[in-house]
């Protein structure tokens, strides 16, 4: 298989896989949702500026700090969900 196919399927699933969170927060209103959603459509858009970007253009390295920015949305989300789950629990234990 060659790099642009794969490229090009790893896009199209980040994109899929982004509209599926986003579903699941329309229906939730949950954030995690939401801030996994926009950390799919991060890694979508930097594979398909990659796919426009010359080997040697210096332009790529900025579009890997896109993909700092999806894991660092990713990241967010899970330690934010776990946070709030603690202090609900905590809560709940001292009623």
């Amino acid at each position: 298989m060659s790099a642009e196919f794969l490229s090009g399927a790893t896009m199209v699933a980040s994109a899929v896989i982004a509209l599926f969170f986003l579903r699941y927060w329309s229906e939730t209103r949950d954030r995690l949702f939401l801030m996994f959603a926009g950390g799919f459509f991060t890694f979508a858009l930097s594979r398909l500026l990659l796919a426009f970007l010359d080997e040697e253009d210096e332009g790529r390295v900025l579009v890997y700090m896109l993909r700092l920015v999806a894991f660092a949305l990713i990241l967010a989300a899970i330690v934010e969900k776990n946070r709030s789950h603690r202090q609900a629990s905590r809560g709940a234990s001292t009623h």
